[in-house]
């Protein structure tokens, strides 16, 4: 079970480094890299980490979450990343995603009280 996880993982991966979005490819190549190094915090088939890594924050902030909201660009990269796991990990970064905002197709939700 965890080797056809960490293939559905691997394959999720690939997929972002090949995707292609018309617009401003440095903000898409720097999303991609925000995604590709948040995906052990993010990927719905594993379990979240208690915080993001050092390197998931780093890139995050040097991308900013507008260029890693356009990286979500297809629906198996949204199908693969937990909506729930990606908000927690922006604000966890000090990016934090303001409810209502669109991120991809995502609508970020309001947060439970």
């Amino acid at each position: 079970m965890k080797e056809h996880i960490f293939c559905q993982f691997l394959v999720v991966m690939m997929l972002l480094s090949a995707s292609q979005i018309q617009g401003d490819q440095r903000c898409h190549d720097a999303g991609i890299e925000g995604l590709r190094a948040c995906a052990y915090s993010i990927y719905k088939r594993l379990p979240p980490p208690p915080r993001p890594s050092e390197d998931c924050c780093t890139n995050v902030r040097l991308a900013g979450m507008k260029c890693v909201c356009e990286a979500i660009s297809t629906k198996v990269i949204e199908d693969a990343i937990d909506i729930k796991k990606f908000v927690n990990v922006a604000a966890a970064c000090g990016s934090p995603l303001a409810p209502g905002s669109q991120c991809g197709r995502f609508v970020i939700p309001a947060p439970v009280a």
